[in-house]
């Protein structure tokens, strides 16, 4: 319920994507869409084997393949509105979901939820966003001038999310450091 988000493992998700920046040759695969909710842990442990597998295959073998989720990589402010960029987007963006060992399914027409925007006052409100190629534009009503966006940069975010057309869901972000 809190779009400023930030809680649980947010932080610790985010501190091992930095790790990954510090440490060389070590990597991370996005699993918030296959973990239960209680216990958080991921019982599926055959996706998250496949992800990891494509991921050394990719950066450690030179196999021409998208190597996992989508990470942020930047974004622009366009007027009311805020551009977010990203790499391994491959053939796109979708809405989708992941239930049990079942392969993602695309929801045409889905709406992307747990994203957040903020203007220069740190107020933190819900955001509607597009995919628009492989870039997702987001923008409030309640924020006329924003300046900073979050995905899913909460303990456990539900339902349907952002995912590659490869069937990776978008790695959760924050483009501030507030």
């Amino acid at each position: 319920d809190n779009p400023a988000g930030g809680d649980g493992f947010a932080k610790i998700r985010e501190a091992q994507w930095q790790a990954t920046r510090l440490i060389p040759n070590t990597g991370v695969a996005v699993a918030i869409d296959i973990g239960d909710v209680v216990p958080l842990h991921a019982r599926n442990k055959q996706d998250v084997g496949a992800r990891l597998a494509r991921l050394a295959l990719a950066r450690d073998y030179g196999k021409p393949l998208v190597p996992g989720s989508p990470l942020y990589t930047g974004c622009t402010v366009e007027g009311g509105s805020i551009r977010v960029a990203f790499d391994h987007v491959g053939a796109g963006l979708m809405i989708a979901e992941k239930k049990g060992l079942a392969p993602v399914r695309e929801i045409p027409g889905g709406v992307i939820q747990w994203v957040s925007v903020a203007g220069a006052d740190k107020a933190w409100h819900w955001a509607e966003a597009a995919i628009e190629g492989g870039t997702l534009v987001v923008s409030s009503p309640e924020v006329p001038a924003p300046v900073t966006v979050r995905y899913a940069f909460t303990a456990r975010p539900t339902g349907p999310l952002l995912y590659n057309k490869d069937g990776f869901p978008v790695a959760p972000f924050r483009t501030d450091d507030w």
